[in-house]
């Protein structure tokens, strides 16, 4: 793990790889707003939706982290959590659709589901940026595959190292996001169901973020129940799976019913 490239102090290997991650998730945007025939000017005002929303999304996943940390310890404290960043993301994206994109609507429910595959493909680059940063780690284990993590660098830039090893679980997370991608991208490309996509997208994440936290160790703490605020966000995710598949199996019944 190398939280500075190459041991430059200057390059970021987090910040490197999410930049990646974000120009990846644009590019196959891009491809797929072409597979499904979207107009050059809905692309447009999407694409820049899109954009507009990733930039915002950062501060939104400070300061969700933020709000956690001052009411656990008081405290403003560090750190970003990537469900905040989605969910003031995708608040961001909706507001600009509602607001200037009335004569784009009929693209939304194809654009969103098309945003499935580049959302977990540029998360990968993410959580890849967070294993060579060292955040986000696992607990402590004597496995094979156990990494010693870097605390923290001190002021003469020497890498101080937890004493044990620990479960990479961003390792196996970008794993699992490699596989999300692939089966959206069949969904959308090879099945022509990207009506599911976002329904994939949310129960797939939700379940397993779900169960990877109880596996990580840089703590977050109990919210509700027990459970991480992390954990409680999985859960209404795939709530929100739930109600969006009645939603579009009632939706495709009532159409059936009207062409007959």
């Amino acid at each position: 793990m190398y939280p500075k490239l190459f041991h430059i102090s200057w390059l970021n290997t987090y910040g490197l790889l999410i930049g990646i991650g974000i120009i990846a998730a644009l590019f196959l945007f891009r491809k797929l707003s072409e597979k499904i025939n979207m107009s050059e000017a809905s692309f447009r005002f999407y694409g820049i939706a899109l954009i507009v929303a990733i930039v915002l999304a950062f501060p939104f996943a400070w300061l969700f982290q933020m709000i956690y940390n001052l009411a656990k310890t008081g405290k403003v404290g560090s750190g970003i959590t990537f469900l905040g960043g989605l969910i003031g993301g995708v608040a961001t994206f909706f507001v600009i659709v509602l607001a200037f994109g009335k004569k784009y609507r009929g693209d939304l429910f194809d654009t969103v589901n098309i945003a499935m595959p580049c959302i977990t493909l540029g998360h990968f680059f993410g959580r890849l940026g967070c294993f060579f940063a060292g955040c986000c780690y696992g607990k402590e284990t004597d496995s094979f595959f156990g990494v010693k993590f870097v605390r923290f660098i001190d002021k003469n830039n020497n890498w101080i190292y937890w004493s044990t090893p620990r479960l990479p679980t961003q390792l196996f997370e970008a794993f699992f996001l490699l596989i999300l991608t692939a089966i959206l991208l069949l969904l959308i490309i090879r099945f022509s169901k990207r009506d599911y996509a976002a329904v994939a997208y949310l129960f797939g994440y939700g379940i397993f973020r779900f169960i990877i936290e109880f596996f990580r160790d840089d703590e977050r703490g109990a919210f509700l129940l027990g459970l991480s605020p992390s954990q409680v966000i999985s859960i209404i995710m795939v709530l929100g799976a739930i109600a969006l598949l009645v939603f579009i199996i009632l939706k495709k019944k009532k159409l059936h019913s009207e062409v007959e």
